[in-house]
Order: C-alpha cells, then structure tokens, then sequence
C-alpha cells in the first residue's frame, strides 16, 4: 500500500531506497521505566511502515498519515522512484 503524509499533502517514498510500497504494523514504544517494572504492554503504539523493497522501517505516531490502496492512486500523484526500471 501507498502511505499519505497529511501535512506536506505527498506520498511517502521511502528515506532509504526511494520505494513507494510499504506494509503496515503496530510498533511498542518502549520505554526504560515501563520495562523496569515489567509493563511493556502499557506503552503506547506507532504505526510502522516497512519498505517492500528493503525492509527499513518508518515510524508514525498520531494521525498525520493515512494509508492508501495502490488501486486508488494515479501514478502521476507518487514521488519518483529512483530504482524504478527506465525503458
């Protein structure tokens, strides 16, 4: 899927490749005081968006991205790719 960054109205590309399809998943952020104590569970999530291509992780805490089927994007509104193959 695509992911939308509200506040500059853009598509993510990602910070290390430049790929524009990422799969989603909850990330604990983790704090040394709820550890200590055992209470991990307590901390607060961030929803993770992990390259297709190489795996590297972005994360996004609160409501300032939204994500995206790919079906529903033009392909003129999505960042350059820069890998992707030139015919």
């Amino acid at each position: 899927m695509h992911v939308y960054i509200r506040p500059t109205q853009s598509f993510l590309a990602c910070h290390v490749c430049g790929g524009l399809m990422f799969a989603r998943r909850e990330v604990k952020m983790t704090t040394t005081g709820m550890t200590f104590f055992d209470l991990d569970w307590m901390n607060r999530s961030a929803d993770g968006v992990i390259c297709i291509r190489c795996g590297f992780v972005h994360t996004f805490m609160g409501d300032g991205h939204q994500f995206v089927d790919p079906a529903v994007v033009k392909p003129e509104d999505l960042p350059d790719d820069p890998l992707a193959p030139t015919s």
